[in-house]
C-alpha cells in the first residue's frame, strides 16, 4: 500500500448532517445568503473535510482604492 493510499483510507467521509449543519452555519452569518459566492463554498468544503469550521486565527483585511476615472463616466456604485 503506498503512502497516498493510506492517506485517502484515513479520511473519514464527512457526516450525514454536516453538510446542512455547514451551510446553516454560513447562511447564520451577518451576510445575505450566497453573497460570499465561491468563498461560501471553499468554507463548505473545509468544513466537511475537516469536521469543523475553519477557524480564523489572525484575520486580515485587504482595502483596495483607486481613482480611475470610473466616477467620472457615472458608473460608480
Amino acid at each position: 500500500m503506498t503512502r497516498l493510499s493510506r492517506l485517502l483510507d484515513a479520511i473519514a467521509p464527512p457526516s450525514a448532517g454536516g453538510r446542512q449543519e455547514a451551510q446553516r452555519h454560513l447562511d447564520s452569518l451577518t451576510k445575505p445568503p450566497g453573497s460570499l459566492g465561491r468563498l461560501e463554498e471553499i468554507a463548505l468544503r473545509l468544513a466537511l473535510l475537516s469536521g469543523h469550521a475553519p477557524a480564523v486565527t489572525h484575520p486580515v483585511i485587504f482595502t483596495f482604492a483607486a481613482d480611475h476615472g470610473v466616477v467620472a463616466e457615472g458608473v460608480s456604485a
